[in-house]
C-alpha cells in the first residue's frame, strides 16, 4: 500500500510540473509572437529616405546600408537580430531628434547673444521669451518620445531572448530632455507680447536655458560617441543646412522664422517617428493582435492592483542605495515604481520589484547573520566572564527578531498569492531562497525553547544546561545560514549592485567596543556593556526592518482574496 502511494505521489508530481512546462512554453509563444507583430511593424515604417547615408556595424570589418536590413519585403528570420537591429535604428534616430533640437536651440540662443552683446534689451527680452515658449512647445514631442521608449522598455527581453542581452531603449536621455520642458511650463506664465518679462528675469531665463543646452549637448554626444552600432560618417545634417538658408534675413525676423521651423520639426517628428510607427496603436491597442497577451496561471487584475498599491508606499525610500541589473543595465528604484502598472507593463514590472525586494532581502539577512555572528564573538572573547549572560542575551534578541522575520514571511506569501511573485527556478526574481530562510528561523524558534530563556541574577544549573542546548541548536543554525548565504552572494553581482556595503562583523565588534566608555563605567562592567550595546543595535536593526520592509511597503494593505499558495512553495511554509 505504501509502495503503491509513493508511486502515485511521484505520478502526480510528474504530471504537474509537466502541465507547468507546457504552460509556461505556451505563454512564452505568445508573449514572443505579440513582441514579433511589435517589431515586424516597426520594422516595416523604418527605412525612409533619413535613413539613406546610415550604416549599421555588424562587426570591426562589416557594414551593411539600413535598407538593405529594413527593405519593406523583408524580415529576418533571426528575430533576437532584427529585434536588436530595430532598436539600435530607434536609438540613434531618436538621438538624432534631440541632437536636432538642440541645434535649433543653439541658434536661437546663438541670436539672442547678439543681442545682449549689442544692448538691444527689447530683443534680447523678445529673444529669450520666444526661445522659452518654442521649449514649452516640444512636450508633446518629448512626451510621444519618451512613451515610445517607455513601451520598448515594458518588454521583458530576457523572458523573451532567454537571458541574452540586447539593446536598451534610451529612455533617461529623453526623460531629462522631458522633465526641462514640464519644468519650464510650471516656472513661466504664457507668452503674451504685451506683458513680457523684464531684462533681469529674461537673463536669469536665458542662463537657465544655456545650462539646460550644455547639459543637454553632453549627454546626446555622449549617445552618439558611446553608438558602436550606427555608423554616422557620412550621414548630413539636414537640420544645420536648414538654418544656414535663412542666413540672409535680419536678425530678428531670421529668430522667428527659426521658432517656427521649429514647430514644424516637432509635427513632422511626431508624425513620422511615433504615430506612423504605430506606437499611439501599442499603447493603446483595440486590435486583438496588438493585445499584450496575459498569463492564464495568474489573477493579473489581482497583480495589477496589488503592485499599485505596493508601490506607492513609503518603505522603498530605504532601498535607495540598491539597484538591480537587468539586461546589463542599472535600474534604480524610481525607475522601477515609475508609472502606473497596467496589462501593458505587469509582466517586466512584476519581475523588476521581485527581483529588487530579493536583493534587498538578501541584504538583511546577510546582515541579520553577521550581527548574531557578532554578538556571540563578543560573548567568546570580550565578555568571557560573563558568558553564560551574554548568552542569554543573545537568545532573548534572536527570538524577538521573530516579528522581523514573520514580517518578511508575511510579505513573501503576498507576493505570490497576489500574482506579483511568479515562482520560476531561472529568474533573478527567484524569491525562494529568502522564504526558506525564513521559514526556517520561524519554525527553529518555534519548536525551541529560545523564548523560555530570561536573564537574572541566579545562574543555576538548569538554566545553564537550556543555554548548553540552544548554544548547540543556534550554531547549527547560524552556520547552515552563513553557508547557504555565501553561497548566494557569490551570484548577486550579477543581479544587484550595492550602493552600501554589508555589515562586517570585526567592524562592528569595534565599534560596539569603542561607543561604550571605560571612563564612564567600572572594568567589571565594561564587558556587560558591549554585549548590551551589541543586542540593544540588534534589536533596533530587526525592528526597523520590520517596519521598512512589512508595514511601510503596504502589505498588510494587499487583499489576497483567499487565494492559495503556489504548490511549489508548500514546503518553504512554517510549520
Amino acid at each position: 500500500m505504501e509502495y503503491f502511494l509513493f508511486i502515485t505521489t511521484i505520478v502526480i508530481l510528474f504530471v504537474i510540473k509537466l502541465n507547468e512546462k507546457v504552460h509556461c512554453n505556451d505563454y512564452r509563444k505568445d508573449y514572443r509572437n505579440y513582441i514579433k507583430r511589435v517589431v515586424s511593424h516597426l520594422h516595416s515604417q523604418i527605412g525612409s529616405n533619413e535613413m539613406l547615408n546610415l550604416k549599421l556595424i555588424q562587426d570591426s570589418n562589416n557594414t551593411i546600408n539600413i535598407l538593405e536590413v529594413f527593405q519593406p519585403d523583408l524580415y529576418i528570420n533571426d528575430f533576437k537580430d532584427n529585434y536588436s537591429n530595430t532598436i539600435n535604428v530607434l536609438n540613434y534616430k531618436y538621438t538624432d531628434i534631440l541632437k536636432n533640437f538642440l541645434e535649433y536651440i543653439n541658434f536661437i540662443i546663438f541670436k539672442c547673444k547678439e543681442f545682449q552683446n549689442r544692448n538691444l534689451s527689447k530683443n534680447f527680452i523678445y529673444c529669450v521669451t520666444l526661445l522659452t515658449e518654442e521649449v514649452k512647445n516640444s512636450k508633446t514631442m518629448f512626451e510621444n518620445l519618451y512613451n515610445a521608449m517607455m513601451f520598448i522598455s515594458y518588454i521583458d527581453v530576457k523572458f523573451l531572448f532567454n537571458g541574452s542581452i540586447v539593446t536598451n531603449p534610451i529612455i533617461e536621455e529623453i526623460d531629462f530632455f522631458q522633465q526641462y520642458v514640464l519644468q519650464q511650463i510650471l516656472e513661466t506664465s504664457p507668452f503674451d507680447l504685451n506683458s513680457l518679462p523684464n531684462l533681469k528675469e529674461s537673463k536669469k531665463k536665458f542662463k537657465n536655458l544655456n545650462e539646460f543646452y550644455s547639459e543637454a549637448s553632453e549627454k546626446v554626444n555622449k549617445l552618439l560617441k558611446n553608438s558602436n552600432i550606427i555608423d554616422t560618417s557620412i550621414n548630413i545634417n539636414s537640420t544645420t543646412i536648414q538654418i544656414k538658408e535663412c542666413y540672409n534675413e535680419n536678425d530678428s525676423y531670421l529668430v522667428y522664422l527659426t521658432c517656427s521651423k521649429l514647430n514644424s520639426f516637432y509635427d513632422e517628428t511626431i508624425e513620422i517617428w511615433y504615430r506612423k510607427l504605430g506606437f499611439e496603436q501599442f499603447l493603446n491597442p483595440n486590435t486583438p493582435e496588438l493585445m499584450p497577451p496575459i498569463d492564464s496561471s495568474l489573477v493579473q487584475n489581482d497583480g495589477m492592483q496589488a503592485l499599485n498599491i505596493l508601490r506607492q508606499e513609503t518603505g522603498w525610500k530605504k532601498m535607495d542605495h540598491i539597484y538591480i541589473i537587468y539586461n546589463g543595465k542599472q535600474l534604480n528604484v524610481d525607475f522601477i515604481l515609475k508609472g502606473e502598472i497596467n496589462h501593458m507593463n505587469f509582466r517586466i514590472k512584476k519581475e523588476h520589484v521581485t527581483q529588487l525586494l530579493r536583493c534587498r532581502y538578501t541584504e538583511i539577512m546577510k546582515n541579520y547573520c553577521v550581527l548574531l555572528s557578532s554578538i556571540l564573538h563578543i560573548c567568546n572573547t570580550v565578555a568571557y566572564d560573563f558568558y553564560y549572560k551574554c548568552l542569554i542575551e543573545l537568545f532573548k534578541s534572536f527570538n524577538k527578531s521573530k516579528l522581523m522575520v514573520e514580517g518578511l514571511y508575511k510579505s513573501l506569501i503576498t507576493l505570490n498569492k497576489s500574482s506579483i511573485w511568479s515562482v520560476s527556478y531561472s529568474s533573478y526574481s527567484i524569491l525562494q531562497k529568502i522564504l526558506k530562510w525564513v521559514a526556517d528561523i520561524i519554525n527553529l524558534l518555534n519548536n525551541n525553547e529560545f523564548s523560555q530563556v530570561y536573564n537574572d541574577d541566579l545562574l543555576d544549573i538548569k538554566k545553564i544546561e537550556l543555554v548548553k542546548r540552544l548554544l548547540i541548536v543556534f550554531l547549527k543554525f547560524r552556520d547552515a545560514l552563513r553557508i547557504e548565504l555565501y553561497s548566494d552572494l557569490g551570484y548577486m553581482k550579477s543581479r544587484c549592485l550595492m550602493k552600501k556595503s554589508f555589515y562586517e562583523m570585526f567592524q562592528l565588534i569595534y565599534d560596539f567596543k569603542s561607543s561604550v566608555s571605560s571612563i564612564e563605567i567600572s572594568n567589571f562592567q565594561w564587558p556587560i556593556q558591549v554585549y548590551h550595546k551589541a543586542c540593544k543595535f540588534f534589536n533596533t536593526f530587526c525592528e526597523n526592518v520590520y517596519k521598512s520592509c512589512y508595514e511601510d511597503l503596504g502589505f498588510k494593505k494587499v487583499d489576497c482574496h483567499n487565494k492559495s499558495l503556489d504548490v511549489k512553495l508548500h514546503k518553504f511554509t512554517v510549520k
